[in-house]
């Protein structure tokens, strides 16, 4: 079947913010099989600190998406935008005890406008003079989407649209044929809940014991503010004992649309 196409005659394109996790995958094959319209790009803002699952997924349906007409492309920030200790400030927003008279604080998010809506920004300046963007948000996270800041991207939502939920997206690629990828996200990112530390401890060797590296190497990384990765403020191996038997709220932020999709 040809997937239709969205004629445009001011030079916009259609985008997708491609982060390889259930909702952006679904909308990205919908595109390949014509069930949405024939993407220009599905545009793949890769942080440099993707779970190695999300990395060994793109692998393996990148070379599809091409041969069904959609065009992937990987953009990354600069090399010392994503390192960590390249400024006084990073950009994850880790957690701070309370110390020297300071409240239990944790520092301010960067890493995605910086290490995501950044470089996609960037891109399509490139390569055209304006963009619709497709988010992959669904019906039961609705909360995240919204309108696009930037004046040449409008942010469009196909799965509110068709008021899919991520289990709809699920039985959609099931019924299709098409493999059900696991959550994507950063192994570093601080929004993590215990449960998803747990599992990344028991289910992703390698990319806990970068989590663990991590979490050492920004233990002072700012000055007068001992950071962490976990939301209890205790090292990431510690907080993660199960002898231990951390309780923490199983609610907590997200970042936005151009995460975790």
């Amino acid at each position: 079947m040809t997937a239709p196409t969205w004629e445009s005659e001011d030079g916009t394109v259609k985008i997708l913010s491609l982060g390889w996790g259930v909702q952006s995958f679904t909308l990205a094959a919908m595109s390949a099989l014509g069930d949405l319209p024939l993407l220009d790009y599905a545009v793949h803002a890769d942080t440099g600190y993707e779970m190695t699952h999300t990395y060994a997924f793109a692998a393996k349906w990148t070379q599809w998406f091409e041969e069904h007409g959609v065009k992937v492309r990987t953009v990354q920030a600069l090399a010392q935008r994503r390192d960590l200790f390249a400024r006084k400030a990073m950009a994850i927003p880790a957690y701070c005890p309370a110390e020297g008279g300071y409240r239990d604080t944790q520092l301010k998010r960067e890493c995605t406008d910086e290490w995501k809506r950044m470089p996609i920004c960037r891109f399509i300046r490139a390569h055209a003079k304006a963009a619709e963007m497709w988010l992959g948000i669904s019906l039961d996270e609705i909360e995240r989407s919204r309108p696009s800041d930037v004046r040449y991207i409008q942010h469009v939502y196909p799965l509110l649209d068709r008021r899919m939920t991520r289990q709809d997206c699920i039985i959609w690629l099931e019924r299709h044929g098409v493999d059900v990828p696991q959550k994507s996200s950063c192994y570093l990112c601080p929004y993590h809940r215990h449960l998803d530390w747990m599992r990344i401890k028991h289910t992703a060797h390698s990319d806990w014991q970068k989590a663990l590296e991590i979490d050492g190497q920004i233990r002072h990384a700012v000055k007068g503010f001992p950071c962490f990765l976990h939301q209890s403020r205790k090292p990431l191996a510690k907080a993660c004992d199960e002898s231990q038997g951390v309780q923490l709220s199983l609610i907590g932020e997200e970042c936005t649309g151009l995460c975790w999709t």
